[in-house]
Order: C-alpha cells, then structure tokens, then sequence
C-alpha cells in the first residue's frame, strides 16, 4: 500500500510540473500572423477586408487602430445620394501617414486622402448602396517595415 501512495505521490508531482510549465507556456495562435509592434486595443479586428468590416452608423464616433505595418482597416456603411462628410484624428504623435479611401463595391474609389494628422473631407456619394472606408499606411501591402500602432478616431455624417 505504501508503494502505491508513493507512486501516486510521484505521478501527481510530475504531473503538477508538467502541467506549470504548460502553463507558462504563451498561447499562440496559428491563424493569426505575429505582429512586430506591440497592439493597441482595436474592437473592430478582425477588419482587414470589405467582408469582415464592421458597419458603421452616420455621426457616431469610432476609435480602432492600425497595429502594424500589414495592418488596414476597412468599415462598411449603407448610404443615399448625397454628402459624405469625414472628420478623422490621430491619437498619437506616430509620424506614419495614414491612407483614408473612400470606396464603391466594385471597387471604385471616390476619394482619397493622405495624412499624418488630423483631416476632413467631404466626398459625393452618387447612388445608395454599400460603401467602404479603407484605413492604412500608404503602402501597406508591400510595406515590410516595424511600426509604432497608430490607434485613430473617426467620425462619418452621411445620409441613411
């Protein structure tokens, strides 16, 4: 019997440090890619595509973040003929411009606009329909450098 408590005994406190050093262990995801620069809290990602972006509703405030050098962001809104207005304010003093497009479905773009600041714009929205805005360093999509996050807010005031 005395062999039997000790060999439980044992069993448990090798399982117990197996499982610690589990533990310890960071979780990492095999969908998502590493990112170089430390994150900033983005409620929105998933939103590197028209497909995965959020919908966004006319005159309330967003606050999302371009979190590394890969990293765009789109947001979808349905609109009426007429003025798309756009107030856009970076929350950091990141020297990184910032592409702001403003696009049709099919792809078309409106309007675009690079800053390294705060901006607004207005832009004509010719038929109702689904719009998108594009959110990213110029060239995001070749752009293989480190980057500081570049956390951003927004306001958009359109007909619905």
């Amino acid at each position: 019997m005395k062999k039997v408590v000790a060999s439980l005994l044992s069993l448990s406190l090798v399982l117990s440090a197996s499982v610690s050093a589990l533990a310890a262990e960071p979780a990492k995801s095999l969908k998502a890619p590493q990112k170089a620069a430390a994150s900033v809290t983005d409620p929105y990602e998933p939103n590197d595509s028209v497909e995965y972006a959020p919908y966004i509703n006319s005159n309330v405030s967003y606050t999302a973040a371009i979190n590394h050098y890969r990293d765009v962001d789109y947001f979808n809104f349905y609109a009426k003929p007429g003025k798309f207005n756009l107030a856009f304010s970076t929350l950091s003093p990141n020297s990184e411009p910032i592409t702001i497009l403003v696009k049709k479905p099919t792809g078309a773009i409106l309007n675009r606009v690079v800053t390294k600041g705060n901006t607004s714009f207005s832009v004509d929205i010719p038929e109702e329909g689904q719009y998108s805005i594009y959110l990213g360093t110029p060239n995001a999509v070749l752009d293989n450098r480190q980057i500081e996050p570049i956390p951003y807010s927004f306001k958009a005031v359109f007909n619905q």
